[in-house]
């Protein structure tokens, strides 16, 4: 509120505990913004385009994000919001190591890797569920998905042994 200009790729992200209704208004805000309503797994639920001054209230149920940006953003109805809970937070680094031993990539933040082999089969139900529109597919994608996730992290790590000049 009071607000005359917003820079470009900045805005306000207002984040409640648990998903609500909620409502917003442009009393005293003199920019037309996207008003950005969120649910809890991060999908925009609707946007609204905001006048200057404005004191309609604007509601919306499930509500867990709100993101006001510069009208026009091109964000849609069915994004998904990523952000960093906490940027200044050290996050664990995973390196991904090459069978030469060399780092190949390193993953911040608990990201996962499956194999090749599990990758098809998640990709594989992914699409049959987004087909089907089925609860019952999208249950058990979410199975599969926390199936390997528990073999994952009962798994003892893999390291890759170094060829040296003397192994050959």
């Amino acid at each position: 509120m009071g607000k005359q200009s917003l820079p470009n790729n900045e805005g306000m992200l207002f984040i409640y505990d648990e998903p609500q209704t909620v409502g917003f208004w442009m009393k005293d805000t003199h920019i037309p913004l996207d008003i950005i309503f969120i649910d809890e797994d991060c999908e925009v639920i609707s946007i609204y385009k905001a006048k200057p001054l404005d004191k309609t209230i604007v509601e919306e149920d499930n509500v867990k994000y709100v993101l006001e940006v510069n009208q026009g953003s091109d964000i849609k109805e069915g994004d998904e919001l990523e952000y960093d809970e906490d940027p200044d937070e050290d996050l664990p680094t995973m390196k991904v190591i090459g069978p030469n031993g060399e780092t190949q990539m390193e993953l911040e933040g608990g990201e996962r890797i499956f194999s090749r082999k599990n990758t098809r089969t998640l990709i594989r139900m992914a699409k049959r569920a987004e087909e089907s529109n089925s609860d019952t597919d999208y249950k058990r994608l979410g199975k599969k998905i926390f199936k390997y996730i528990e073999i994952q992290d009962n798994r003892e790590p893999e390291y890759v042994e170094l060829k040296t000049d003397s192994d050959d």
